[in-house]
């Protein structure tokens, strides 16, 4: 079969993350026999619908699946958001994944649609409503995907595959959901090309374990991962750095994609960071993960920092009040050790904190300020923070909205399946909150997430470059603002450079220098930048 899978998340404009989950399915059904494409609907051009049709054209695909990795970026103050609720404001991303859905049912209404994805499996009955589709599947999707490629449309074998979600009789079922078990084999460890740019902006996303055992209020992980843990074996995470080594030579940065790496206890991950130790991987890598603050003693602390990691502690809040009202299995007390440890050590940490969780006052508020005051933002150490809690479906904090219904703490839109925006916050609306918090930490973090058309043109570029598609990604550049161009430069010189594209990359590069030596309000020192490298070319 050749199928055709759609990475949905517009937010990779903003924020270059590799597609990871279509990545491993669509390895999968290579694996056994199928045809694969990965395509980005919002790229190279600003026309979705075109972009879909010469998808469709290129690959005939005769199934199509659709990732949905977010539904909106969980953030209530979001500056630029196209979603504006009562005293929020966000980006929500179903509309556009639903123009998506149409514009493919239009182009080929015979063909079926699966959707899936972490952002899918929060509320999988109320997004096949919105998206008017009959089959989605929750949670981990190789194997299921597989065999319902193999099953349709027989709906007797369709009711009996696992994750699956389908719509029979007029009624959505959802069937009973597997462990996952991580292949024995050796993984094929083949990435997306066309998704290259990822690895330079945001690193390689790498997965070494599935599952949350955690119960924090607002978080939808246990239910996307499922709270019993599957490990891979530490050869085969071993063995994907070292392809990624030699595969990747422009890759820096790996990052573990675990829920929390430190959880259920620090055992496995203590083992993998030796094995990456004896194996020299730390030499070719910088490493970054998320970690809660307990388990975190110093030796563990030794082994990351002699591996090159860097930590983002999930820590929430500083007030046990808050921490303990949101069911979060650590206190203050372990925050301010896990900071002073990573200090101790000389690794670098991020703390991140959502302001307005059940229990939060401004006492609350003012006690988390001051101890950022005592352990400021340095060399070692920054802050990032949200406003808000992000209510979705079959949470602790849903369930705690359902039953009280403390419609003074509400914000955002109530909707079935809970897929529109909305926030619980306390003691003040979020842009009221984000407000205090800005009066006393002005720098601390300001979100200037936006999509327009130099960020588009820029991502565009790469993208073209990643497939080789050289024509097209010169031609774009040239014709780009200088901005565009002074953004995207470096990695489409040594790109064409790569390639033997020597003429090519002599175009962009005086092109770009004419527009610098113009006097245009860009960095001034990229124009030395240029004539070095136009030196290169000789």
């Amino acid at each position: 079969m050749n199928i055709l899978l759609l990475y949905a998340d517009k937010y990779y404009l903003v924020n270059q993350v590799y597609p990871l989950g279509l990545s491993l399915i669509a390895n999968y059904l290579r694996k056994r026999g199928h045809t694969v494409e990965v395509e980005y609907p919002f790229l190279p051009d600003t026309d979705v619908k075109r972009n879909i049709w010469e998808a469709i054209e290129r690959i005939e695909p005769d199934f199509v699946g659709i990732g949905i990795r977010n539904l909106d970026t969980c953030m209530s103050c979001e500056e630029y958001g196209d979603y504006k609720g009562n005293d929020c404001q966000t980006f929500y991303f179903l509309p556009q994944v639903r123009e998506i859905v149409s514009e493919v049912k239009r182009v080929i209404p015979h063909v079926p649609i699966v959707v899936g994805g972490g952002g899918f499996t929060i509320s999988p009955v109320a997004i096949l409503k919105y998206l008017g589709l009959r089959y989605g599947i929750a949670g981990e999707g190789e194997e299921p995907l597989f065999q319902f490629i193999e099953a349709f449309p027989d709906k007797d074998k369709i009711s009996k595959i696992p994750n699956v979600v389908y719509l029979r009789d007029k009624e959505y079922s959802l069937n009973q959901r597997r462990l996952h078990r991580f292949e024995q084999d050796r993984i094929e460890f083949h990435r997306e090309p066309k998704f290259n740019y990822s690895y330079e902006t945001n690193g390689v996303p790498v997965l070494v374990k599935r599952g949350c055992n955690q119960a924090c209020s607002y978080c939808v992980e246990p239910l996307i991962e499922g709270k019993k843990f599957v490990f891979r074996t530490i050869d085969d995470v071993l063995e994907e750095l070292k392809a990624i080594a030699e595969d990747h030579p422009e890759a820096g940065t790996v990052f573990f994609v675990d829920t929390e790496f430190n959880v259920p206890d620090s055992v496995y991950s203590s083992e993998l960071v030796m094995a990456i130790l004896k194996a020299e991987i730390h030499k070719r890598f910088r490493f970054v993960s998320q970690f809660i603050p307990k388990p975190f003693n110093l030796d563990f602390a030794e082994l990351l920092a002699q591996a090159g990691f860097s930590v983002v502690f999930s820590c929430e809040s500083f007030s046990n009040t808050v921490l303990q009202r949101n069911q979060i299995s650590y206190q203050e007390k372990e925050i301010i050790e896990a900071i002073e440890t990573c200090e101790k050590v000389g690794m670098h940490c991020t703390v991140t904190l959502i302001f307005g969780l059940p229990g939060e006052t401004f006492e609350s508020i003012d006690h988390t300020l001051d101890r950022i005051k005592e352990y400021p933002v340095g060399p070692l150490r920054s802050y990032e923070y949200t406003v808000g809690g992000r209510i979705y479906q079959d949470t602790p904090l849903w369930n705690h909205v359902e039953k009280s219904n403390p419609s003074k703490d509400l914000y955002g839109t109530v909707s079935e399946g809970y897929l529109m925006p909305y926030y619980y916050c306390t003691p003040a609306s979020p842009f009221e909150v984000h407000e205090y918090i800005k009066r006393v930490f002005p720098d601390l973090l300001s979100y200037k997430n936006k999509y327009d058309e130099n960020i588009h043109q820029s991502v565009s570029i790469a993208y073209l470059c990643d497939q080789a598609l050289w024509d097209p990604a010169v031609e774009r550049f040239v014709q780009s603002e200088v901005h565009v161009q002074a953004s995207v430069y470096d990695y489409l010189f040594k790109k064409l450079v790569a390639a033997e594209k020597q003429s090519e990359a002599k175009t962009i590069s005086l092109k770009l220098l004419d527009n610098l030596e113009r006097g245009e309000p860009v960095d001034t020192g990229q124009a030395d930048t240029v004539r070095f490298y136009l030196s290169c070319l000789g």
